[in-house]
């Protein structure tokens, strides 16, 4: 577990001091956005190497809380609070960006959604674009989380996220999450260039020595 944690700080240390950390400082930190208004204002905003934009003008109040937060370097939620207030049933919709400051260094592996919904029913849908893979969808319904509400191998150095989520009359959906986990991208070291190119050559010596052979 130690070894592991290393190797977040590491990535995160070297996360923040190569990819585009000119770029990145042109945006709000992530950190001081506490309502949809005000992420609305900034536009954009950014909590470690990721960006997050919002695009939507659609009907979610100014005053939805918007909480941005970090369990590890390599991990990042996005939860939606506040917007459920009254008896009857109701709908609502949120699009947004979520991108990579440098996509050489990293990119998104992986998706999960989340709902609280703990009475009544609910319905929660993302539609997603721009992993190489293709478009995808996943969501919650009832506020059970499980296989349909994540999505693994991806390999997007930018995601494009449209959100549906309604509620029934006298149910109550306390909050939605988005959580989106990266990987380094890998590139080998000298040292690991050393060894194939060696290995490339003691290959290549091998099949000379079977033809003279």
């Amino acid at each position: 577990m130690n070894v592991r944690k290393n190797l977040v700080t590491a990535a995160a240390g070297l996360m923040m001091a190569l990819s585009g950390g000119q770029a990145l400082a042109q945006f709000a930190d992530c950190s001081t956005i506490g309502t949809i208004g005000a992420w609305a204002n900034a536009g954009s905003c950014t909590q470690g190497d990721k960006i997050w934009t919002y695009t939507s003008s659609d009907n979610l109040a100014a005053t939805v809380q918007v909480i941005f937060s970090s369990a590890d370097p390599l991990e990042h939620t996005m939860q939606l609070v506040g917007f459920d207030n009254g008896p009857g049933a109701n709908a609502w919709n949120i699009k947004y960006d979520i991108a990579v400051a440098d996509p050489t260094l990293f990119y998104i592996s992986d998706m999960f959604a989340g709902a609280d919904n703990p009475v009544q029913t609910s319905a929660l849908l993302k539609q997603v674009v721009g992993d190489p893979g293709g478009a995808f969808n996943i969501g919650v319904i009832n506020g059970v989380e499980g296989p349909g509400s994540e999505k693994h191998g991806l390999h997007a150095p930018s995601l494009t996220v449209d959100e549906s989520f309604s509620v029934g009359a006298l149910g109550i959906l306390l909050s939605v999450s988005n959580t989106y986990l990266e990987t380094p991208v890998l590139v080998p070291t000298p040292g690991t260039l050393v060894l194939l190119a060696m290995g490339l050559g003691a290959l290549g010596l091998s099949r000379r020595n079977r033809k003279l052979g």
